[in-house]
């Protein structure tokens, strides 16, 4: 090896720049065979730490997100749902300007209209674009807010929610919360309040939070905060989950 080349390799190591210096100098005998111009090879060069170093970054963020199921928009079949979520508003969550914002997005509906899939898609969508992003069920975070404040730790957990650009906190409402739960969510959505995206299911209407919450004074307080600036779809339509067994008949052969 050229003793330059080595001590280009050597010097691009010492700068943690490992994929440049893998492979230098094959690299540079295909730039020559190319005869590339002196910027067309400072670019190529660049490129090969670049890409992976993103696709590595991109890795490790959905690999600290917590989606349960890799879902993409893309897959999503806006044509099964009967209302709620317009083909223009469906393009703008698409392209993440609400968590650049840092505004909230709500999606009600019953069971099975796809609210997951959206909200696992939304997240997955914006660790791909750069941005962190952490999905829990609400069960799951009363648990770890609970076991926080046991341990005298809640104002270290809340901090450590109000860092992601986008919390996605799924199933709202299926379980009512007791009132130290409820003031524990508020004091969550408080946290984050301006300063992070919040996206949130939920299978009960804004006039019940009140019983989700058992305080209504909790409840409103934290649907003032949740959404003042927020997207609120309220999906309509059938069983997502039940598409293709709809549309190839197994549903009316059961008399469903």
């Amino acid at each position: 090896m050229n003793i330059r080349i080595q001590t280009l390799t050597t010097r691009l190591e010492e700068m943690g720049l490992s994929f440049m210096a893998a492979g230098l100098e094959s690299f540079l005998e295909e730039e020559v065979r190319r005869d590339s111009s002196l910027l067309e090879m400072i670019y190529r060069l660049v490129e090969t730490e670049y890409i992976p170093r993103k696709e590595r970054a991109i890795r490790s963020r959905l690999k600290l997100s917590g989606i349960p199921v890799k879902k993409r928009l893309e897959d999503f079949d806006l044509s099964w749902l009967k209302g709620g979520l317009s083909p223009g508003k469906f393009t703008e969550l698409k392209t993440l300007s609400f968590v650049e914002r840092k505004e909230n997005v709500v999606l009600l509906g019953a069971s099975g209209l796809g609210k997951t899939h959206l909200m696992s898609a939304l997240a997955y969508e914006a660790c791909v674009a750069g941005y962190t992003a952490y999905f829990i069920s609400s069960t799951n975070l009363m648990e770890t807010l609970q076991h926080a404040r046991a341990q005298n730790r809640l104002k270290r957990k809340l901090t450590w929610l109000k860092k992601p650009h986008l919390l996605v906190i799924d199933e709202v409402g299926y379980e009512n919360y007791t009132a130290e739960q409820a003031n524990m969510f508020f004091q969550l959505v408080n946290a984050r309040y301006e300063n992070g995206s919040v996206v949130i299911t939920t299978n009960k209407p804004f006039g019940k939070w009140a019983e989700i919450m058992a305080d209504e004074a909790i409840a409103t307080a934290t649907l003032d905060r949740l959404l003042h600036h927020a997207h609120i779809i309220s999906l309509k339509g059938d069983s997502y989950r039940m598409k293709d067994r709809l549309k190839t008949g197994v549903v009316d052969s059961l008399g469903l």
